[in-house]
């Protein structure tokens, strides 16, 4: 996929060509690449759009996590380890796991002992970590850090240096183009300003997004304010729930090693025996089982960088 920069170089690339006929094939290529390094805002344009994608996206998980509230889920008791917890989830699966009878059944009760002491194995190998209680719970509830968005002060202080006046920035942008096309004076042809600005003017015509450059903060500050407002209803929720710092880590943590468990199961593709096809059903049925369970337990937590996309369930908490 062509990036938003690979493709305005070879429009402005374009563009020169064709107004500087006489030009050798590589000189156009290498003047849009420096027109293009003196219009910062496109690149700015370029991060508000990345960052309010972002934003976006984020926003959309806070909601999914504030609409799946309150996280009142069964759990073992506070100064259980994760390995205690693992064997609990372990005895859990063999007590609800129905039995099956038919031509597989001792392929799936095969596959459900070995994915069972899969997980009675991973529980004696995990480091330990107690189950915080409420009481001995040190951590801060979170509390969203209200800083401002890097790329949205980046973009405003921009806009607040570009001339006010639509012909004030143009003429702005005619020159900054122009002078990049006098520069290359020897290898174009471009030897007066009348046709420096003539072609600098093409140029800008073809990158009509450079004066959007408001309209794109304007959206940034509206998601920030939203996303931020989210953050704060969820870190309320969150304390309301009694998950402080160190609960949602516990909680996560344990998450996370069930995710890992029902991950290492793969699908036999070439599966055609009963006593196989029996394996790979226990297999996956547990699997499923576990993630389920996993999403139960698991907490988004209040970040301290609230701008980043939050963690997929298999990275660590910061």
């Amino acid at each position: 996929m062509v990036d938003a920069d690979q493709q305005r170089r070879s429009t402005v690339a374009t563009v020169l060509a064709r107004a500087l006929p006489g030009t050798a094939p590589d000189v156009p290529l290498a003047m849009a690449r420096e027109i293009l390094d003196v219009l910062p805002d496109l690149r700015l344009l370029d991060e508000a759009r990345a960052a309010q994608a972002v934003m976006e996206q984020t926003i959309e998980r806070v909601r999914v996590e504030l609409d799946s509230s309150p996280w009142a889920v069964e759990l073992p008791p506070p100064g259980t380890t994760l390995s205690e917890a693992l064997r609990a989830e372990a005895r859990l699966l063999r007590r609800t796991t129905a039995t099956k009878t038919g031509a597989y059944a001792i392929g799936f009760t095969a596959g459900f002992d070995a994915f069972v002491r899969a997980l009675q194995a991973r529980a004696t190998t995990v480091a330990p970590q107690p189950r915080p209680g409420v009481a001995t719970d040190s951590s801060a509830p979170a509390v969203p850090d209200d800083r401002p968005n890097n790329v949205r002060l980046a973009v405003s202080s921009r806009v607040a240096g570009l001339p006010a006046d639509p012909a004030a920035r143009a003429e702005y942008r005619r020159i900054l183009v122009g002078n990049e096309l006098v520069r290359y004076g020897l290898n174009t042809g471009v030897n007066s300003t009348e046709m420096a600005s003539a072609v600098a003017d093409l140029v800008l015509a073809a990158l009509p997004e450079i004066d959007t450059l408001a309209e794109a903060r304007d959206a940034l500050q509206a998601r920030e304010e939203e996303l931020l407002a989210l953050w704060h209803r969820l870190a309320v929720a969150q304390a309301d729930c009694g998950l402080a710092a160190a609960e949602t880590r516990w909680r996560n943590a344990l998450a996370r090693e069930l995710r890992q468990q029902a991950d290492a199961v793969t699908p036999n593709a070439g599966m055609t025996d009963s006593f196989t096809i029996g394996f790979s059903l226990a297999s996956q049925s547990l699997a499923r089982k576990l993630r389920a369970r996993a999403d139960e337990i698991a907490v988004l937590p209040v970040p301290t960088d609230l701008w980043a996309l939050p963690k997929h369930h298999d990275e660590p908490d910061s």
